[in-house]
């Protein structure tokens, strides 16, 4: 089991799924980063601004984390390599590696490219409560308290954080339609039309706090910890759907 877990979670990351879609939305958002003079004469806030809004990131966010590892599952099936791996392991310890393997490659994917944008955005910019031309842009707003009350650490981190979940959650989701149609297509395109109905659906009223297009920048739903905490439901939700599929998969032949 342990060296079937460091070969799934190695085909995890090595695959030109993970490094395009990681180019990719590196190229993203740090392309957002220019939209504001990078030489520290304005806030690090206005800079991070303008890379989560001005990149246009958010509705398309869901297309990427499942780009890395959510279809092989319908290779392996359609192939009969997924019958060897039963043969010597139970569906349930595959399911657990394979999510874990899915959602680490999905969160990193996210993870790392937000990382560097807000490390630009915090070398580049005037970190802290905003001054001079920036007085007042965070009057308000819950970043304001966060910075005031715990440091400039916290936004970094919760960023990360954040987005890490995001694409685990994603990646898993892309994982589920993969086990429940094993069709390399529909794996890739269903989370994100999944992404969408639910943005549209869900809207802006009381059933806010459920569209997950607002939970990965963290400011929109006015919480970190309610955001990530969300964020940490659903994944929990797609990794049900995945052993539920997988259990049934198995079962079906």
């Amino acid at each position: 089991m342990k060296s079937f877990w460091r070969q799934d979670l190695r085909r995890g990351f090595l695959n030109a799924g993970f490094f395009a879609g990681l180019l990719a939305v590196t190229w993203i958002l740090v392309n957002g980063s220019f939209q504001s003079p990078l030489n520290r004469s304005r806030s690090s806030y206005q800079i991070i601004a303008d890379i989560f809004a001005a990149s246009g990131f958010g509705p398309f966010a869901a297309i990427f984390p499942g780009l890395a590892y959510a279809s092989v599952f319908c290779e392996e099936y359609t192939s009969g390599y997924l019958k060897m791996i039963l043969s010597r392991m139970s569906w349930k310890k595959f399911g657990l590696i394979r999510m874990l393997s899915a959602a680490l490659s999905g969160g990193l994917m996210l993870a790392l490219p937000i990382a560097a944008a807000c490390g630009i955005a915090f070398t580049c910019g005037i970190p802290g409560i905003p001054s001079g031309s920036d007085r007042g842009l965070l009057d308000g707003t819950v970043v304001y308290y966060y910075i005031e009350h715990y440091g400039d650490w916290y936004i970094f981190a919760g960023k990360v954080l954040l987005g890490f979940l995001f694409g685990c959650m994603w990646a898993l989701a892309g994982l589920a339609f993969a086990v429940w149609m094993p069709n390399k297509y529909v794996a890739l395109i269903g989370p994100f039309v999944l992404y969408e109905a639910m943005w549209l659906s869900l809207g802006t009223g009381r059933l806010m706090v459920l569209n997950p297009i607002y939970m990965w920048r963290g400011e929109d739903l006015n919480s970190y910890p309610l955001s990530a905490l969300m964020e940490c439901i659903y994944i929990l939700l797609a990794a049900a759907a995945v052993m539920l599929g997988l259990k049934r998969r198995c079962r079906n032949g």
